[in-house]
């Protein structure tokens, strides 16, 4: 699936920014207690600091094909002091959860952030009420946290917020340059093979890209710079790959944790994926490996590594 990301802006990205916030209300009421306010969207796209410029915010949403928002990023610069950037809200419709937009999303605007020599820091706050699944999401892109905590209150909620920071210099040159530079996959049929592909790649945050005029190829790029194409050439010899003959075996990627796995494989069949050792899953790549093997429309052979368990 390809998406789009782009700043959201008032009042015309309002409407957009409201139907997640009410399509995703677990959130709400962990951190308020109740559902969102009619104008809360417009509040995201509005609210800043007294002492802060209106410029010194950036608020990013991530689009489905069909225009859909799944997910927004809102960031303020050099907040609460030069050098910090801090992110008020980072959240990711609920039906679209623990599919890899969060991190995408996150992950596509660290380079900007990064390339800023002004900025060293980037941070986000935490909500006691909301802790057992932000804790784990935040300290998986690098945050950790600062010792500082603060009372927090919103509606019927009376809870903490605690700081959590990163350095924008350290992620730089991991975001410059990638072990690996790109990887080719060629296919016989490509309406076949890309919507299995697509869902899958961007279930794991890899962002589809379009080249202008080359109808018969797809590029998929991760936010480390490397990239998957997809390809139906004339030179394709078969229908089917096998894994069993010389050259490459498998594609091995990696997802979050357990549960981001455990829900991937479970939608994996409508979208053309066939599983391969169901039987020993998840540890069929030993008892201290947990993954997910799947065969793609065309035989190529895929594992999905989860990094926590």
């Amino acid at each position: 699936m390809a998406f789009t990301i782009r700043p959201l802006r008032f009042p015309d990205d309002a409407p957009a920014v409201q139907a997640l916030l009410e399509a995703s209300p677990g959130y709400a009421r962990r951190v308020s207690g109740r559902d969102s306010a009619p104008d809360a969207g417009a509040r995201v796209l509005t609210d800043i600091p007294p002492d802060l410029d209106p410029s010194a915010k950036t608020v990013l949403g991530l689009l489905d094909a069909q225009g859909t928002l799944l997910a927004i990023l809102d960031v303020l610069h050099h907040w609460p002091r030069p050098g910090t950037a801090h992110i008020g809200l980072l959240l990711v419709r609920e039906d679209r959860a623990r599919q890899g937009l969060g991190r995408l999303l996150h992950d596509s605007f660290l380079p900007q952030l990064a390339a800023d020599p002004t900025l060293e820091r980037l941070r986000a706050g935490i909500v006691g009420a909301n802790a057992a699944g932000a804790e784990p999401f935040w300290a998986s892109l690098g945050y950790a946290p600062t010792g500082q905590v603060a009372p927090f209150e919103d509606g019927l909620v009376h809870s903490t917020t605690a700081i959590w920071e990163r350095s924008l210099r350290s992620a730089a040159p991991a975001l410059r340059a990638s072990a690996l530079h790109h990887l080719e996959l060629w296919t016989a049929d490509l309406a076949t093979s890309e919507p299995a592909w697509g869902w899958l790649l961007g279930s794991l945050g890899w962002g589809a890209e379009r080249v202008e005029g080359w109808e018969l190829g797809r590029i998929w790029r991760h936010a480390d710079g490397s990239y998957i194409v997809l390809e139906q050439s004339d030179d394709v010899r078969g229908a089917r790959a096998d894994r069993l003959t010389p050259g490459m075996n498998h594609v091995a990627l990696t997802i979050s944790d357990r549960g981001a796995l455990d829900a991937l494989r479970s939608a994996a069949p409508e979208h053309g994926w066939s599983e391969l050792f169901a039987a020993r899953y998840p540890h069929a790549g030993g008892e201290d490996h947990v993954g997910w093997y799947a065969e793609s429309p065309e035989g190529i052979e895929v594992e999905v590594v989860a990094t926590a368990s």
